[in-house]
């Protein structure tokens, strides 16, 4: 058996987390495998059932919003990156491990500590990062340095292996997924409603969940019943408040359902007749092949691996222009008008995935991967391999005991999540009280405010307000989503307009922020803990 160390960069269950317990749960005796996860979460309780090892290494991954970082940060993710590669470095030893496996382009530390046991490492290519996140490798040369010293690159498409070569220079192989078929398998000649349509993914800008709900509303308006399902996990707390609020404002709620994560999507998928696939630019699109696989009728965007998998022909599914609403309803419109054409694809488009996407053939590919690098011989890249491990010492040493601003380290981030929790708890003590932070608003005199921060506290705060009374003049967040018309949405490096008060509701040290904004207008600017503090205490702020 051989040994491989799986490295995972979330701890969801996502596409990528899926896509290799599939081809876990099939490797059989083949493989022996150690999975890193950076952190707890739902993936854990499929490895325990699996009775496969894990171990939690916190790591970082190296990609940000385009422009959107400082060489600190820049700095801060080497660092934490060196480090969990110091920690992978003793499993490997521990495990006996042969070959380091990356699920992913987006973090560092399993190439690093395979460089430093001197074993061979895969990189598994599964995103587009600018196309599809609006994100990009923070230390592109770097990156470009460690796909050079790789021993196998899988891309899981033809679209993701162009673009890495072109980008990145990086050379690899394009292996489809394989999924298990017996978890999405349906028979074609079940009934499927024909005016119901799946949307699942990540809630996220780049899944286009907006467009499909625009679409709808366009096809309601032309008297055309349709019912649209929204289900994934909320990878974008704003993004998806954005929805919500946009399906409410425009009375969508009869054929708009956003459900959230859901566990039973095979049930949702025997009701609906159609899959939508909206997303700006999948790499491949594992939500494509599974309604595929389940007869559903794909609708899905022109580009990436969604048009790859669909194809142009129009006999596997139907295309429609990415970033129009009014082409995807046409299309939806069309679609729901081909009963009989629908028929033969969804044959056809069944047949596709089973033989493309075959389990079996997916891990017979990789396992054959592994066997040949285990078995090359004489190692062309040590001398390059050893240079760069140097170099990358040098430079741990250089940032190891700073943090992101340049101070010595007093000890790990605190816990955010951790952080968030307790102002909720907060929050919901004050509203059992029968405090509202509209009303201590109201009281001081504060009809209108901006909120800065639209995360998960963000929102919930606009909407207290909002339903209280208070007037949101505009919003403020550093990681801009396209609004869209439904909110106003203000940088903060522009001229911001007259308000009465800004409330700051980002977690953290924020008093730099709150002088830097205070410098630029005549609002009174607090920090949503001082607004709580005050209606707690009943003390001027």
């Amino acid at each position: 058996m051989i040994r491989v160390m799986y490295v995972i960069n979330e701890s969801g269950l996502g596409g990528a987390e899926q896509s290799l317990l599939d081809m876990l749960t099939a490797i059989g005796s083949r493989v022996s495998p150690v999975v890193i996860i950076p952190s707890g979460g739902m993936i854990e309780e499929r490895l325990r059932q699996m009775e496969i090892t894990y171990y939690i290494v916190p790591f970082e991954t190296d990609y940000r919003r385009i422009g959107l970082y400082s060489g600190q940060e820049e700095a801060a993710v080497y660092r934490k990156s060196f480090r969990a590669a110091l920690q992978l470095r003793e499993i490997i030893r521990q495990e006996k491990i042969q070959i380091v496996h990356t699920n992913s382009s987006v973090s560092n530390a399993g190439a690093i500590a395979a460089m430093m046991e001197k074993i061979p490492h895969i990189w598994h290519i599964r995103e587009f990062l600018e196309e599809d996140f609006d994100s990009e490798f923070v230390n592109k040369e770097l990156k470009k340095e460690l796909f050079a010293c790789a021993d196998g690159m899988i891309s899981i498409s033809e679209c993701i292996r162009d673009a890495y070569q072109r980008k990145y220079h990086a050379d690899s192989i394009c292996i489809y997924n394989g999924l298990d078929r017996e978890r999405f398998l349906e028979s074609i000649s079940s009934e499927k409603s024909g005016n119901r349509f799946l949307l699942a993914g990540n809630i996220t800008p780049g899944k286009g969940q907006l467009e499909a709900v625009k679409a709808v509303e366009r096809l309601a308006m032309q008297g055309i019943e349709v019912h649209l399902y929204i289900v994934g996990t909320a990878g974008n707390d704003w993004y998806r408040w954005l929805l919500k609020k946009y399906v409410r404002e425009h009375g969508l709620e009869s054929c708009v359902h956003i459900l959230g994560f859901r566990k039973d999507l095979r049930s949702l998928r025997e009701k609906c007749g159609f899959a939508i696939v909206s997303s700006r630019m999948e790499a491949l699109g594992r939500v494509t092949i599974e309604a595929m696989l389940a007869g559903c009728v794909v609708i899905g965007a022109d580009t990436g691996g969604t048009a790859e998998i669909l194809g142009q022909d129009g006999s596997r599914g139907y295309l429609y222009r990415q970033g129009s609403d009014e082409d995807l309803a046409r299309v939806m419109r069309y679609a729901m008008e081909r009963k009989e054409q629908n028929r033969e694809i969804r044959k056809t488009a069944q047949a596709y995935a089973l033989l493309k996407f075959d389990l079996n053939g997916f891990v017979g590919k990789i396992t054959g991967l592994y066997e040949r690098v285990l078995e090359h011989g004489e190692d062309t890249l040590a001398e390059s391999r050893k240079e760069l491990l140097q170099r990358l010492y040098r430079q741990y040493e250089a940032v190891k005991d700073t943090d992101t601003d340049g101070r010595p380290m007093a000890g790990e981030n605190t816990d955010k999540s951790l952080l968030r929790g307790k102002m909720i708890q907060r929050w919901l003590s004050l509203k059992l009280e029968g405090k509202s932070l509209a009303d201590g608003l109201l009281q001081r005199g504060i009809r209108s405010a901006a909120l800065y921060g639209m995360g998960y506290l963000g929102c919930c705060l606009y909407d207290e307000l909002d339903n209280g009374g208070i007037r949101i003049s505009y919003v403020m967040d550093r990681r801009p989503v396209d609004a869209d018309g439904i909110v106003k949405v203000v940088r903060i490096e522009d001229a911001l307009p007259q308000t009465d008060g800004i409330i700051i509701t980002v977690l953290g040290d924020n008093r730099d922020l709150q002088k830097l904004i205070e410098a630029k207008c005549d609002a009174k600017v607090m920090l949503l803990s001082e607004l709580m503090d005050w209606c707690e205490n009943g003390e001027d702020l």
